[in-house]
């Protein structure tokens, strides 16, 4: 009985659907007639279609307004630049270009604001080395980081470091990588060091040790919360493939 109550209690709210909604009043006479059926092949038929063409619209909708708001964002950057070639400003345009994958373009405005006072600005020749290993330029970027460290003893951040690693590793000194990874490892705030130091491992003839990696990271993101699992969900995924 409770089966049959809720069939055509069901059927009820779709008859009113179909009848608020203008649909055809033939799904009255199926709704009827199949309570439960009908009221699945109503939902399947007429009511899913459009809830799931409202989402893809959703996301289309999105995507165009976020693309066009990064555009405004860019012609904004670009008009501000043009009018006051300032260090914020040029930095400010290197970022976005940064985010464009235009590598070439922040590389140029960055050197360029390495002049005067900020000739050793740490941040920007950290961005400037960052658009030279996207540029393949590994031997510039290295040169660039290591000016940083000379003339910024005391300057320390966690990205520039594992920006060396991943340069010396490009540049075929595994060595000086697994050294470099080894310190990474132990104090970076996520995982990705230790899947990047994982792979140059597993390709330089040590699979254990890779392993011992790529299990050390899932181990720790199912003991951690949830943000942390969201937050670094692309090499947790990646270590778990792995394994």
């Amino acid at each position: 009985m409770p089966l049959i109550g809720l069939s055509l209690l069901f059927s009820i709210i779709a008859i009113v659907h179909v009848i608020k909604t203008g649909r055809s009043q033939l799904w009255i006479m199926v709704l009827l007639a199949l309570p439960g059926l009908g009221v699945i092949a109503y939902l399947v038929v007429e009511v899913l279609p459009g809830v799931l063409q409202g989402r893809a619209s959703r996301q289309v909708t999105g995507k165009v307004s976020k693309a066009l708001t990064q555009g405004r964002t860019f012609d904004e950057a670009k008009r501000e630049y043009t009018l006051s070639k300032s260090v914020k400003s040029a930095c400010n345009l290197a970022d976005l270009h940064c985010e464009r994958g235009e590598f070439s373009e922040a590389a140029e405005l960055y050197a360029s604001t390495l002049t005067g006072l900020n000739k050793t600005n740490p941040d920007i020749m950290q961005k400037l080395a960052f658009s030279q290993f996207n540029l393949q330029q590994y031997s510039q970027a290295k040169t660039t980081l290591d000016e940083l460290i000379s003339a910024n003893p005391q300057y320390k951040n966690q990205d520039a470091h594992l920006l060396y690693a991943r340069t010396l590793g490009a540049l075929n000194d595994i060595a000086g990588a697994t050294e470099e990874y080894e310190t990474l490892v132990g104090y970076f705030t996520g995982p990705e060091p230790a899947y990047r130091f994982a792979k140059l491992l597993q390709e330089n003839g040590n699979p254990e040790r890779a392993a011992e990696l790529f299990q050390e990271i899932v181990e720790k993101a199912d003991l951690s919360a949830k943000h942390y699992r969201s937050l670094h969900s692309e090499w947790i995924s990646k270590a778990r493939r792995e394994l």
